[in-house]
């Protein structure tokens, strides 16, 4: 009984240990004659059958390996959902294969055939602008919840702003974590006129992650667009878990000269101090936050806290934006809302945003848009 207890003791130290174990299996799978390996993550599997790949991307460009056995060469359909409008796919290094539907295609799922010999494939999912330097914009949200059945109106002011490219997003997507609320999701995408690439919340623990995983991909996951670096962290149960802590390290570390964004569902110390939007351990959060500033992190952006806040952590810009409709809290004059957010990594001066610290400046504005009437209306 005691050796029990004392396991259970354990466990509960560390309730993101199996999660963080669970995501290195994502983007995974095989069949007798083929198999797949999407690097770092960045999508999950969701079908591997005869002669068909489908995935759903979680990152603007994503990198495969499929190996294809003896049987299994000839005309492959690979299906990539929550994928960029203007995605192509690079086969081999061979010229771009463009999707089927051509310009005419305004969803976010894309497909192609290519004919593929038994052997080892390198296949890129990528945008023709990805790996150049620019201005563009991304929006960013949290906070879903139960305003699940009417979140098509955020989805479709979000589409209405012009050239975004993708939305970020820090979690709790759903209430419960249940099937249904995510086929509702996924069925309420098609309002959203660019990809989703999110993390999970606490209320995505309400069932096994593995739930989420499956159909979403990893939690905690890196990559980089246009030469802005987003990574996002699983903080579901108001901590970090010392693995995914340890990807932290080895992202910032790798994006220092870069201007980069942190994304977590929630803050690390409570921006209010009332509000219980913090982690549970304070000599934690301000632990990540000391890491977050010691690696010129340039942005930070949250969820959990159903409202707008504008501020700082560890003099680094953050940002609160759980404005998808889950219980607003209408006394701050804000409900429905979210972020857009303008980068340009070629402009490395400091911005209105970055004149400390020594930050690369990449981020140029973080404007907040209200899908409902409020008061907050301010550009940063």
């Amino acid at each position: 009984m005691r050796a029990a207890i004392l396991l259970l003791l354990a466990a509960c130290t560390r309730p993101g240990e199996h999660r963080a174990d669970q995501e290195l299996e994502v983007g995974r799978a095989e069949l007798t004659d083929a198999s797949v390996v999407v690097a770092n993550g960045l999508a999950a599997v969701r079908e591997i059958a005869d002669h068909k790949l489908t995935l759903w991307a979680n990152a603007p460009t994503l990198d495969v390996e499929l190996t294809i056995g003896t049987t299994a060469g000839g005309t492959w359909t690979v299906i990539v959902h929550n994928t960029l409008l203007d995605n192509q796919l690079v086969a081999d290094g061979a010229p771009a294969l463009d999707r089927m539907g051509g310009d005419a295609d305004l969803s976010t799922t894309a497909t192609w055939t290519l004919a593929l010999a038994p052997g080892v494939h390198t296949l890129r999912v990528v945008a023709p602008d990805a790996d150049t330097a620019g201005p563009f914009q991304v929006a960013a949200m949290a906070d879903i919840q139960t305003a699940m059945p009417k979140v098509d109106d955020v989805f479709r002011a979000i589409s209405a702003v012009p050239n975004l490219r993708f939305v970020v997003a820090m979690g709790d997507i759903t209430e419960r974590a249940q099937d249904d609320e995510y086929d509702l999701f996924e069925r309420q995408l098609a309002y959203l006129r660019v990809p989703y690439f999110t993390t999970l919340g606490n209320h995505e623990l309400w069932a096994p992650a593995d739930h989420y995983f499956e159909r979403f991909g990893r939690a905690s996951f890196h990559f980089s667009f246009k030469d802005v670096e987003f990574t996002f962290a699983d903080s579901g149960d108001a901590d970090i878990d010392p693995t995914v802590d340890g990807w932290i390290k080895h992202w910032i570390q790798d994006a220092r000269t870069k201007t980069h964004v942190f994304l977590t569902h929630i803050p690390p110390v409570d921006p209010v101090g009332v509000r219980a939007g913090g982690f549970r351990s304070t000599r934690d959060g301000e632990k990540l936050l000391g890491q977050l500033s010691d690696g010129l992190v340039d942005l930070t952006l949250y969820g959990h806290i159903h409202t707008f806040i504008d501020f700082e952590n560890a003099g680094i810009p953050a940002f609160v934006s759980g404005g998808g409709g889950a219980a607003p809290m209408k006394g701050d004059g804000i409900e429905r809302h979210f972020l857009v957010v303008s980068f340009d990594a070629t402009k490395t001066d400091a911005s209105r945003l970055y004149g400390h610290l020594g930050r690369p400046g990449g981020v140029r504005a973080v404007e907040l848009h209200c899908v409902d009437d409020c008061d907050r209306s301010e550009t940063k």
